[in-house]
C-alpha cells in the first residue's frame, strides 16, 4: 500500500509539472508580446512627452504676451496720471494714520507735484505702489522706524533731498496737530 500512495504522489507532483517541450514553445510568444508592449509604451509616452512640450511652449508664450500687455496697460496708466497732473488735476491728500496711536500723516499730491515739481514716476511704483482709490502698503510696513531705514517717505526725506524724518523739528509738516 506504501507503494500505492508513493507512487500516486509521484504522479501529482509529474502531473504538476510543465512539460518541457511545450515550455520552450511559448517562450517566445511571451518575449515577443512583452517587447511589443513596451514598445507601444515607450512610443505613446514619447508622443504624451510632444504633445506636453508643445502646450508649454503654448503657455510660455501666452505668458508672455500677458506680461507685454500688462507693461504697456502699466505705461498707459503713467501717462494718464501724468496727464492728469499736467491739467492740475490731482488725487487727493492721504491720510495715514497708526492703528490703535491716532497719530496720522497726511500727504498731499499737490504740494509735492507742483511745490516741489516732482512726478509722479519718482514715487510710483519704486517707492510707493499705485492702485486707484488707494495707497498700497503691507500692513505694518509704513513706520517711522522704516522711514528711517530710506524706506517710503524716507527715501526722499533723508535730510539731503528733502528735510529728514528724523528731524524733530519739522514732524507737524507731515503730522497736524491731533484734536
Amino acid at each position: 500500500m506504501g507503494l500505492i500512495v508513493m507512487l500516486v504522489a509521484c504522479g501529482f507532483v509529474f502531473l504538476g509539472q510543465p512539460n518541457p517541450a511545450q515550455t520552450e514553445e511559448k517562450a517566445p510568444d511571451y518575449v515577443e508580446k512583452a517587447k511589443y508592449d513596451a514598445e507601444k509604451a515607450r512610443a505613446n509616452a514619447e508622443k504624451d512627452m510632444a504633445e506636453a512640450e508643445m502646450a508649454m511652449e503654448r503657455a510660455e508664450r501666452a505668458m508672455e504676451k500677458a506680461e507685454q500687455a500688462r507693461l504697456e496697460a502699466k505705461q498707459e496708466k503713467a501717462k494718464a496720471i501724468e496727464k492728469m497732473v499736467e491739467a492740475h488735476r490731482y488725487p487727493e491728500d492721504i491720510a495715514m494714520t497708526v492703528p490703535d496711536s491716532g497719530t496720522t500723516a497726511i500727504f498731499s499730491h499737490k504740494k509735492h507735484t507742483e511745490r516741489e515739481h516732482l512726478r509722479c514716476i519718482e514715487c510710483h511704483p519704486k517707492v510707493f505702489i499705485m492702485k486707484v482709490g488707494k495707497n498700497v502698503v503691507k500692513k505694518g510696513q509704513l513706520t517711522m522706524a522704516e522711514m528711517k531705514k530710506g524706506k517710503y517717505c524716507g527715501n526722499c526725506h533723508n535730510g539731503h533731498k528733502a528735510f529728514s524724518v528724523s528731524d524733530i523739528a519739522t514732524c507737524q509738516r507731515c503730522h497736524p496737530k491731533r484734536q
